[in-house]
């Protein structure tokens, strides 16, 4: 093998910081409405042209990244979905789908098992209803099951000179045709356009980069008339490069086993613009998990009554708009219900009312959160919640 790239591609993590997600807009269509996203996780800006299979054989180099493909959408039952992959990768709509050929699929690329099932950023993306329907109410593990979000298509023909871009997108539609593409140096990998790591056969081999696309290249030294650039040098990077050789692939990513190279001039070629769309109006807290449940009977009776919320919260909004107190009926020698304190835990977004003393047996407990708490940033309004539990023996 040429670059000595296993299938399962090595991983390198970037070391230019992650800055805000670029996002990607398109038409409505009501049939699909359920499934389309406000998603307000931040992806990385930097968008990737990639295929398919680099996605599945490398969830954890391009989880979190806006990714493009060129590759069929199919519906699948209630869901949409990449046509005939190895593992499923599901398509959630920022508008709706649109049937194109030539086309390209746009958004951001998310590993379902790197992600927490009550992680708050994702709940108007509906995953829980790809997990009861097509995974029996289990939530998968990493590397299994995949989501594109805040999708769109746009128009991708192939130009009739390959491009670095039309190589990164459709590879199978050159492999063992000659090829002569112009794109920047980026060294041995440097600045981790791929998720394959240095190391490959030849010590010379280097990535070029063009637009948001990006191919190995081997089989020449990145040296000519009046270059002679090194591919563990930063400060080489970025100088345009003419490579011509034939387009190989061995596994998930293609390479150029090129046999000559040249200085270059920039093409005229680009990545599509992404165009923002209006920011998605603050969604209001809400409580997305208690203990006791609501409606349990034989709740722990020494232990805080836990109560989570969706956004981070105003830790000074909580005192005198907490109401718990036993409901029903009682012996007329019963105990008053414990006075109690509130203790807001940040990380867990969680507020945890501890009673003073173990709750009485066998007893109606009503926890009321009244109207006036607030989330902490943009200061939204909690719904008033009630949670009611019987205590156990």
């Amino acid at each position: 093998m040429v670059l000595g790239m296993p299938n399962a591609l090595k991983v390198v993590v970037p070391r230019v910081p992650v800055v805000l997600a670029v996002l990607c807009t398109l038409g409505p269509v009501s049939t699909f409405s359920m499934f389309r996203t406000t998603l307000s996780a931040q992806p990385s800006t930097a968008r990737v042209a990639t295929t398919v299979e680099s996605l599945i054989a490398a969830p954890v180099f391009f989880h979190g990244k806006q990714v493009v493909v060129r590759h069929d959408v199919e519906p699948a039952g209630q869901f949409w979905r990449l046509a005939a992959t190895a593992k499923p990768v599901y398509v959630f709509w920022r508008g709706a789908p649109e049937s194109k050929s030539d086309a390209e699929v746009r958004g951001d690329f998310w590993d379902l098992g790197r992600i927490e099932r009550s992680d708050p950023r994702f709940a108007s993306l509906n995953l829980q209803s790809i997990v009861d329907t097509t995974l029996n109410g289990n939530w998968p593990g990493r590397d299994q099951v995949f989501v594109i979000a805040n999708a769109t298509t746009a128009d991708s023909p192939l130009p009739a000179e390959p491009t670095l871009r039309a190589l990164a997108l459709a590879p199978d539609k050159y492999v063992g045709k000659g090829v002569t593409v112009t794109g920047r140096f980026r060294g041995a990998n440097l600045f981790a356009d791929l998720p394959s790591a240095a190391g490959t056969k030849g010590r010379w081999d280097f990535v070029l980069q063009s637009a948001d696309a990006a191919v190995w290249v081997t089989g020449v030294r990145p040296r000519g008339r009046g270059f002679d650039l090194d591919v563990n040098a930063r400060i080489d990077a970025g100088r345009w490069l003419q490579v011509a050789g034939t387009l190989r692939r061995e596994g998930p990513l293609p390479y150029i086993e090129a046999t000559s190279v040249a200085e270059g001039k920039a093409p005229t070629e680009t990545a599509a613009e992404i165009v923002l769309p209006p920011p998605p109006p603050a969604e209001p807290p809400a409580v997305v998990f208690s203990a006791p449940s609501s409606g349990e009977s034989d709740a722990e009776r020494a232990l805080p009554i836990r109560i989570q919320f969706s956004r981070d919260m105003d830790p000074k909004s909580f005192p005198n708009h907490v109401r718990a107190a036993y409901v029903g009926p009682a012996a007329p020698d019963a105990p008053a219900f414990p006075a109690f304190t509130l203790r807001y835990v940040e990380g867990t977004r969680a507020l945890e009312i501890k009673p003073a003393a173990p709750l009485d047996r066998f007893r109606s407990v009503k926890v009321d959160l009244l109207e006036g708490i607030v989330s902490n940033i943009d200061n939204l309004p909690l719904v008033p919640w009630s949670l009611t539990f019987t205590t156990g023996g």
